[in-house]
């Protein structure tokens, strides 16, 4: 059991302060900070940092002003499990998140809600399923075994841009299996781009309409414009001879009455969904894997025996059930750094959350990263104990999130689960990477929780 009961730990955090039942609910405490700009400072600097701090001293429902508004903090995974499930139809996406991504994205599985979402969610969900993905294990592993190739030894490389660019070539595969390497290479310039334009629009303090001719939007129009270019043409290549990629699958999704379900545009949305939400998520996790596996080289030394043991040439899906030690490694990671590290929903009436009021259309901030960092639920919280996740007995739900949980779950979340470990398997044999000197390493809160500035590792041959 990765889990620990502590003194206190089964009272939900904040519950001394809240008001007495019989009155009112009031809002719940938090720290006000500056008084023009409030907390937008400590906010931008280490946002991460942040929610942490304010979890630790107002408990596991708090609010956060940013300028003239109010954030509202959920740090406790009851509530948060509780949200996602029960009380999902209470909540929608926050309207800062589906205008900053809708211009990008369009309406895909992220942006959309009620009907839409659960329509396209059934029609999608097919596509990712263990047998579609196990069939993309090979490619995963060879484009793994190219990248390693192409580092020379003694070498130093940023390993956040090495694993981005990776899974990005996965994902097109997966998605694509475009038919030369010149096409690879079109798909993955012009995503690259349209990722990092959504990056800037992600990263601003408050939403800027998009007729503005600010430079982000700009970039953004010249980006999504490359990206639906290829795109388009690619779903209507597939319409007139489908393949065995993922793109096909969607193509020929069908309503009951056997009629095509997803047009055109429908396809393209999900595409670039699956495209931002399947690289960035992986990359991330793989940056951090190797880094905890470069500062405990003795697991990394284990990783490397047990995948040796396996006796096979490339690691498929089939052989992941025996790696319970590379398993296990990969779960201690997500907990330690999860992607989806904090995500966002809107009331769509005045709630009571854990005794306390929350507004309708207020932004709602879940964050996993602190769930699973709570030392009330978590033995020695920030330690990279593999071994947390050996035990038969599952940590509970409530206390691990990495892709979220209710109708709004990660749907790419057995893509990741098979990516990142083949993609170590893969990898850990060939090479040793160390971190370089001198840097110093903080996690970002960006569109995912990554090393701020990247991560230079010295690549050593095995």
């Amino acid at each position: 059991m990765s889990t620990t009961s502590k003194p206190g730990a089964s009272s939900k955090p904040g519950a001394s302060s809240k008001p007495g039942a019989s009155s009112k609910p009031g809002a719940p405490p938090g720290p006000r900070g500056h008084w023009l700009l409030g907390n937008l400072a400590a906010m931008q600097h280490d946002m991460p940092g942040l929610l942490r701090r304010v979890a630790r001293e107002y408990g596991g429902v708090s609010r956060i002003r940013v300028g003239p508004t109010w954030m509202y903090l959920i740090a406790d995974g009851d509530i948060i499990i509780d949200l996602l499930t029960h009380r999902a139809s209470e909540l929608r996406k926050s309207n800062r998140t589906r205008w900053g991504l809708a211009g990008h994205l369009g309406d895909g599985l992220i942006t959309l809600e009620g009907a839409q979402h659960r329509r396209h969610r059934r029609l999608v969900q097919p596509v990712m399923h263990t047998r579609s993905i196990a069939a993309q294990a090979d490619t995963m592993a060879a484009l793994t075994e190219a990248r390693v190739a192409s580092w020379a030894d003694g070498s130093t490389v940023d390993i956040l841009a090495e694993m981005q660019d990776l899974t990005l070539r996965i994902v097109c595969a997966a998605l694509f299996h475009v038919d030369t390497p010149e096409e690879t290479e079109r798909f993955v310039a012009a995503v690259h781009d349209f990722a990092a334009s959504l990056n800037v629009v992600l990263r601003r303090a408050f939403p800027i309409p998009g007729w503005l001719p600010t430079s982000g939007n700009r970039l953004r129009t010249r980006t999504v414009r490359a990206v639906d270019a290829l795109a388009y043409d690619l779903i209507r290549r597939r319409r007139a001879s489908p393949g065995e990629d993922l793109l096909s699958l969607l193509v020929l999704a069908t309503d009951a009455d056997g009629e095509p379900a997803l047009s055109d545009v429908e396809i393209r949305d999900e595409l670039m969904t699956m495209f931002f939400a399947g690289h960035e998520s992986s990359a991330s996790a793989l940056t951090w894997a190797l880094y905890l596996l470069a500062e405990h080289p003795a697991v990394a030394d284990q990783v490397r025996a047990e995948v040796a043991a396996l006796g096979v040439e490339r690691v498929g899906m089939a052989d992941l059930a025996r790696l319970p030690l590379l398993g296990q490694v990969v779960a201690e990671t997500l907990r330690l750094y999860p992607p989806a590290w904090v995500f966002d929903r809107s009331p769509l009436a005045d709630i009571t959350v854990g005794g306390y009021r929350i507004p309708r259309g207020a932004n709602v901030l879940l964050s996993p990263w602190v769930v699973h960092r709570d030392p009330r639920v978590w033995d020695d919280p920030d330690a990279f104990r593999p071994e947390r996740f050996a035990a038969v007995q599952a940590p509970p739900r409530t206390a691990y999130l990495p892709f979220g949980d209710g109708p709004r779950m990660c749907v790419g979340n057995r893509f990741a689960e098979a990516e990142i470990p083949i993609v170590l398997a893969t990898l850990l044999p060939r090479v040793e990477l160390s971190l370089e000197q001198g840097q110093t390493v903080r996690p970002e809160g960006d569109a995912t929780l990554r090393p701020r500035g990247g991560l230079r590792m010295v690549v050593s041959r095995r």
